[in-house]
């Protein structure tokens, strides 16, 4: 049996007057590594980041990858998985963790993302981390998964600077 379950940290705000993360932001850079590491230039990424609201219990930011500022020609970066729930200083942050298997099997995985804005200056860090270990079913949790976090060996790191249009 299979089991594979989602938590999404939606987390009280720690200032008064969050950030508003809303507008297209034009990329000016864009690196990536997996695993983590040596990041590289990534070359198919979209020319801008278009963020906007979305409501699941509460407000939180989500943003796609553009062609055009517009935002008429993007793709989707994950949605409810990839959103930004807990206002933090001068940005927004989302933490996702996963966990699946059974009989001893089991994948724990943990998605932290951040974006942090300075002036127009925009700051997109991403680490997905991930273990895949024999592990008593009763240990096969999102709330292990939580638990170990980025002390999991880290997978996959994206690194985005961006300007607000």
């Amino acid at each position: 049996m299979s089991r594979a379950l989602l938590v999404v940290a939606a987390l009280s705000a720690c200032s008064d007057d969050p950030i508003d993360l809303t507008g297209a932001y034009e990329v000016q850079s864009h690196v990536g590594s997996s695993p983590c590491g040596n990041d590289t230039p990534v070359m198919n990424g979209g020319k801008f980041l278009v963020f906007h609201k979305e409501t699941f219990i509460a407000e939180y930011f989500v943003y796609d990858e553009c062609m055009d500022a517009e935002g008429t020609m993007c793709s989707s970066t994950g949605g409810l998985l990839s959103g930004l729930f807990e206002p933090i200083d001068n940005g927004w942050k989302g933490v996702a963790s996963t966990s699946s298997g059974s009989g001893g099997r089991c994948i724990l995985g943990y998605l932290e993302t951040t974006a942090k804005l300075n002036g127009s200056r925009l700051v997109v860090e991403s680490n997905r981390y991930s273990d895949d270990t024999d592990r008593p079913d009763a240990e096969c949790t999102t709330e292990k998964a939580e638990e170990l976090g980025d002390d999991m060996p880290c997978e996959e790191h994206e690194h985005i600077e961006a300007e607000k249009r």
